[in-house]
């Protein structure tokens, strides 16, 4: 019998956020330094989800995964990415361009309040929705226009 993914895959993919290989499996981080580590994370992969393989090869990439969630698991905090987006709700306009534009689906319109709000668990600091957001109110925090335009200064040596 031939492994084949299933259509249930795509949708696991969308919400997790999670990639698929050409052939419809679940593609890892990094094959070799990231091997069962998915990009989003706190996901891992294992098993006939990744790819045909024997079953040696699917209970040491089992064991795998499960060292790796262990190490999460383990610890009483975890750091999170300080970069994160932010939006400015005085200037925001609601218009949905950075919810539409984002890929971890880490902004949302509140239509109440008419502004979009960002779910920091979520957001990866891509900066996706900075660039796309027409009015400036989406911002990552520690690169703002200013800070930016500071850099840039130092880097060409003081020149404005």
């Amino acid at each position: 019998m031939p492994v084949v993914p299933t259509e249930e895959a795509k949708e696991l993919a969308t919400f997790y956020k999670v990639p698929l290989n050409e052939d419809g499996f679940f593609l890892e981080a990094h094959v070799k330094l990231r091997p069962v580590d998915f990009a989003t994370d706190g996901v891992y992969i294992c098993g006939l989800a990744h790819a045909p393989k024997s079953i040696e090869e699917v209970i040491t990439q089992a064991k795998a995964a499960a060292s790796r969630a262990t190490t999460v698991l383990s610890k009483d905090s975890i750091m999170a990415e300080g970069i994160v987006s932010s939006v400015n709700e005085d200037i925001c306009s609601g218009c949905g361009t950075c919810e539409a534009v984002c890929p971890y689906t880490a902004i949302a319109v509140n239509r109440e309040k008419g502004v979009a709000e960002v779910n920091e668990a979520l957001c990866k600091g891509c900066g996706t929705c900075c660039a796309a957001c027409p009015s400036g109110a989406a911002q990552q925090r520690g690169f703002t226009k200013k800070q930016i335009a500071a850099m840039v200064s130092a880097s060409l040596g003081g020149v404005k």
